[in-house]
C-alpha cells in the first residue's frame, strides 16, 4: 500500500513535470561546511510563471537569489545555498506557479561533509569578536518619541513664559526685586558720610556722589532721564512732568533743588571751595528736598495706583482695561494653548502611530451576532470592493509608505478585530503604470501570516474564484495553529490592469458561527468597476 502511493505520487508529479517541462538542477550534490552550492529552477513556459522563494530548506541557508534569466527556449532562476552543519539534506518539493496552475519540482538531495582539521599541524584560530549589526532608524525610535514629548513640553512652556512676559511685566522686560527709592536715597546718604571724603579734603568727589543720589532718586521717583541731564535740562523735565501728570510738587520746593544743583555746579565745575558749614548746609538740603519730596509722590502714586509693586501695576491695568479688551485677551490666550496642545497632539500621534504604538485595529469586546438586521453593505477603495458584512471594517490608513510611492499610487487598510477570535482585513492597491502579480501579492500574505510568532501547523489549499465583470481571482484556504489555538484562515485576492484587492480573515476553527458568518461575506464580494 505505501508502494503505491509512493508511485502514484510520483506519477503525478512527474506527469505535472512532463506537462509543464520543469526541470531543477544542482551544479553539485557534495559540499563541505561553509561551502556554495546553486541550485537551479526552469521551465519552458515564459508568460505567468511564479518561481519560489525556497521553504523549508532544513540544514541549508539561502544565501542569495538572482532574478528571473529569460532565455531563448525558458525561464529559469537560480539560488545560492549553503550549510554549516554536517549531514545529507534533501531540498523539498518546491511550489511553481505557471498559468495560475501550482506545479512541484523534484526534491533532490544534498551532502555536507565536514572539514578535517590536523590540530597537530595547525593550530585553533582564537575566537572571533562579536561583529556588531549596523544600526538602524528603529533603534533610534525610542529617543525621537522622547525627544518630540520634551519639544512639546518645551513649547508649551514657552508659550506660558511668552504670555506671562507679554501681559504681566513691564515693558517686556524680567523686573528684579529692589527696594525703593526713598530707602535706597537714605542708606546712600548714611554710607557716604561714612567715607568723610570732604573731611579728608575731597570736596569734589563729595559733591559728585551728592548730587548723584538727588538724581538717581528724581529719576526713579519722578520718571526722568536725570543722570545725562544737566541741571537746567533737569529742572525744566520736572517741571514738565508735574504739570503734565499733575504730581503736586510745589515751585518752591523746585526752586530749592534748582539752588542746590546749581551751587553743587560751582563746587564740581568751577573748583569752589565751601567752608565746612556750607558743606553740612547742603547735605541737610538734598535731604530735606528728598524728605519734603518723599510725602507728595507717596500721595501721587496711591491715588494713581504707581507703587513699584507689581501687583499694583497689574491692578491698574486691570482698572484701565475695557470689557471688550479684557474678552479679546481672553480669546488671545485661548488661541495660544489651544494651537500648542494641537500641536503636541498633533506630533505625537504621528510619531507613535509611525512607531506602530497606535493606529491599531478597532478591538471589540464582544464578538458580531449574524442577525439579519446587521448587515450591511460596505465599499473599500476606489475602484471599490464591497461586501455584506455584520460589522464596520474601519479605514486605517491611506498613506502610501515613502519606499513604494513610485510603484504603488493609492493604498487602502481596513481591519476588523473581535478579541482573540477573528481578523478581517482588506487592502486595495493602486499602481503607477504596472501590470499587478496577484500572485506575489498573496505569497506576501502567506508568508507574512506564516512567519507570524507561535504560529504552527501551517497548510493551505488554492482554488480558482470568478468574480462579476469576468474577473479572475484566487482563493486560498488554509488551517495554522497559534498559541495552541487551532485557526482558519481564507485569502482572497483579485487584480485587474492596475488595481489589487485583498481580502484576508483569520478565525477560530471552533466556532462554527464565525466560519458562517466569513463564508457569506467572502460569497457576497463584488467589484465595481
Amino acid at each position: 500500500m505505501k508502494k503505491t502511493i509512493f508511485y502514484l505520487i510520483l506519477f503525478c508529479s512527474s506527469l505535472g513535470h512532463a506537462q509543464q517541462d520543469i526541470t531543477v538542477a544542482l551544479d553539485t550534490i557534495q559540499i563541505r561546511i561553509g561551502e556554495q552550492i546553486q541550485y537551479t529552477i526552469a521551465t519552458k513556459e515564459k508568460e505567468k510563471v511564479l518561481f519560489p522563494e525556497l521553504q523549508n530548506l532544513k540544514g541549508l541557508e539561502v544565501i542569495s537569489v538572482e532574478k528571473v534569466d529569460t532565455l531563448p527556449n525558458r525561464l529559469e532562476r537560480k539560488y545560492l545555498l549553503t550549510g554549516f552543519d554536517s549531514g545529507s539534506y534533501f531540498i523539498p518539493k518546491q511550489e511553481i506557479f505557471i498559468q495560475n496552475k501550482a506545479y512541484y519540482t523534484d526534491s533532490l538531495l544534498v551532502h555536507v561533509a565536514t572539514v578535517t582539521v590536523d590540530t597537530l599541524k595547525q593550530k585553533p584560530f582564537p575566537p572571533k569578536p562579536i561583529v556588531e549589526e549596523p544600526l538602524i532608524f528603529d533603534d533610534y525610535r525610542p529617543y525621537f518619541i522622547w525627544l518630540w514629548v520634551l519639544v512639546g513640553a518645551l513649547l508649551v512652556v514657552g508659550m506660558i513664559y511668552f504670555l506671562l512676559k507679554k501681559y504681566y511685566q513691564e515693558d517686556g522686560v524680567l523686573e528684579k526685586e529692589r527696594i525703593p527709592p526713598y530707602q535706597e536715597a537714605i542708606q546712600k546718604f548714611a554710607s557716604l558720610e561714612e567715607k568723610q571724603l570732604w573731611q579728608n579734603n575731597k570736596i569734589k568727589e563729595y559733591y559728585i556722589e551728592l548730587t548723584e543720589i538727588v538724581r538717581v532718586y528724581m529719576a526713579r521717583e519722578i520718571k526722568v532721564a536725570s543722570l545725562e541731564a544737566t541741571s537746567d535740562e533737569l529742572i525744566q523735565k520736572i517741571t514738565i512732568q508735574n504739570q503734565t501728570k499733575e504730581i503736586g510738587i510745589t515751585k518752591q520746593l523746585i526752586e530749592e533743588l534748582h539752588l542746590f544743583l546749581k551751587h553743587a555746579d560751582f563746587v564740581k565745575f568751577a573748583q569752589l571751595r565751601p567752608l565746612a558749614a556750607e558743606i553740612k548746609q547742603d547735605s541737610t538740603e538734598a535731604k530735606k528736598i528728598i524728605e519734603s519730596l518723599q510725602p507728595i509722590m507717596k500721595q501721587y502714586k496711591e491715588a494713581n495706583l504707581l507703587t513699584d509693586d507689581a501687583q499694583a501695576k497689574y491692578l491698574k491695568s486691570e482698572l484701565e482695561m475695557s470689557l471688550l479688551a479684557k474678552r479679546k485677551r481672553t480669546i488671545v490666550y485661548a488661541i495660544y494653548i489651544i494651537i500648542a496642545v494641537l500641536v503636541l497632539t498633533f506630533g505625537t500621534r504621528v510619531i507613535l502611530q509611525y512607531s506602530n504604538l497606535i493606529g491599531s485595529p478597532v478591538v471589540q469586546t464582544s464578538l458580531p451576532t449574524l442577525n439579519n438586521d446587521n448587515w450591511q453593505k460596505q465599499s473599500f477603495g476606489d475602484p471599490a470592493l464591497t461586501l455584506h458584512a455584520p460589522v464596520e471594517i474601519p479605514l486605517q490608513t491611506k498613506e502610501v509608505p515613502f519606499q513604494v510611492q513610485n510603484v504603488v499610487t493609492r493604498l487602502g487598510l481596513y481591519e476588523y478585530k473581535a478579541l482573540n477570535e477573528m481578523t478581517i482585513t482588506i487592502s486595495t492597491l493602486t499602481y503607477a503604470g504596472t501590470n499587478p502579480n496577484i500572485e506575489e501579492v498573496l505569497q506576501n500574505t502567506v508568508q507574512n501570516l506564516q512567519t507570524n510568532p507561535n504560529v504552527e501547523d501551517f497548510e493551505y489549499e488554492r482554488l480558482p474564484v470568478t468574480f462579476n465583470n469576468g474577473l479572475q481571482g484566487v482563493c486560498l484556504s488554509g488551517v495554522m495553529t497559534k498559541e495552541g489555538t487551532s485557526k482558519e484562515f481564507k485569502i482572497i485576492g483579485v487584480g485587474n490592469e492596475k488595481n489589487v484587492w485583498q481580502v484576508v480573515s483569520v478565525y477560530n476553527a471552533e466556532n462554527t458561527a464565525l466560519k458562517t458568518m466569513i463564508e457569506t461575506m467572502t460569497a457576497s464580494i463584488t467589484i465595481e468597476l
